[in-house]
């Protein structure tokens, strides 16, 4: 009996001290695991609490709208000042256009005024309604055509050249646009030459009149690389011309073109039904620069 007493109290011991080895055991492990468990607690709320603060930050920056990003605030900050400068440099585009038509008021285009020119003279005068000028303007008219052609009508019926009609007029200025048709001539020279022809026949007619030759207008991008003669570089050749007859017969070179043109020398496709011919809007401008060079 002493014998089996003395097993199970072996055997009681064996059980309850490793029992009490793993609760204490137990303790040490959940302690450790609560300390770590507060210090990621901790860590969550610092990382909350900078968040916060980061988050107070940008909604300073960027007000009531926590999903716009910053990349887009100053996208729309740009376009802001963009159209702030547009709109003021509007009002200073009107202003000086209001001064420009002050300035220009006194300058009247009327029957002393005379225009020698192909279509696109003839546009100018129908856009701007010049009724009171000396419309000498034909289609497809050159510096040799618009000596010779009869195809002014006197109050008769009958037709009779320019010239023949310029004799009885009193007309103090003529304004001259010619070269766009004479642009596909083999011998540029030769435009030249009847370019001086027809400047002395005006003096034969009267020569007390102011003579004024105007650039010709380029051509539209689009037209300028589909023509092997209606182009930019044939232009610029006949504007040089034009300027050496200017300057060895002193008449006034007036440069049209310089306020016709865009920033590539080109006429812009939006004025331009044909690449060649130019709208009402065009016109005016083309009068403006005449009124602020007569």
């Amino acid at each position: 009996m002493k014998k089996k007493k003395k097993i199970r109290k072996n055997r009681v011991i064996s059980t309850v001290i490793p029992l009490v080895i793993i609760i204490f055991l137990g303790g040490i492990i959940g302690n450790k695991m609560a300390s770590k468990n507060k210090k990621q607690d901790n860590v969550l709320n610092n990382f909350n609490n900078e968040e916060k603060i980061d988050n107070t930050n940008k909604n300073s920056i960027i007000p009531q709208n926590t999903d716009v990003d910053n990349n887009k605030v100053m996208e729309n900050n740009i376009l802001n000042i963009e159209n702030e400068k547009k709109e003021d440099s509007e009002v200073k585009n009107v202003v000086n256009t209001s001064n420009e038509k002050k300035e220009n008021s006194s300058v009247k285009f009327d029957e002393t005024i005379a225009f020698i020119g192909d279509s696109r003279t003839q546009g100018f005068i129908m856009y701007n309604g010049l009724k009171d000028v000396q419309d000498y303007s034909y289609i497809g008219l050159t510096v040799d055509t618009a000596i010779s052609k009869k195809f002014v009508k006197t109050n008769s019926g009958e037709k009779i050249t320019l010239l023949q009609d310029m004799k009885e007029r009193n007309i103090e200025k003529v304004y001259i646009m010619l070269g766009v048709n004479e642009l596909g001539w083999s011998y540029p020279q030769v435009f030249k030459s009847k370019y001086k022809e027809l400047i002395h026949k005006i003096r034969e007619v009267n020569n007390k009149c102011e003579i004024y030759v105007q650039s010709i207008i380029p051509v539209t991008k689009s037209r300028d690389k589909s023509e092997k003669y209606f182009n930019n570089i044939r232009i610029k050749q006949y504007n040089q011309l034009i300027k050496e007859v200017a300057k060895e017969e002193n008449v006034k070179y007036l440069d049209v073109q310089s306020v016709l043109v865009n920033s590539e020398g080109y006429l812009p496709e939006e004025t331009s039904p044909d690449g060649i011919h130019i709208g009402k809007s065009y016109c005016e401008k083309w009068l403006d620069y005449l009124k602020n060079n007569f």
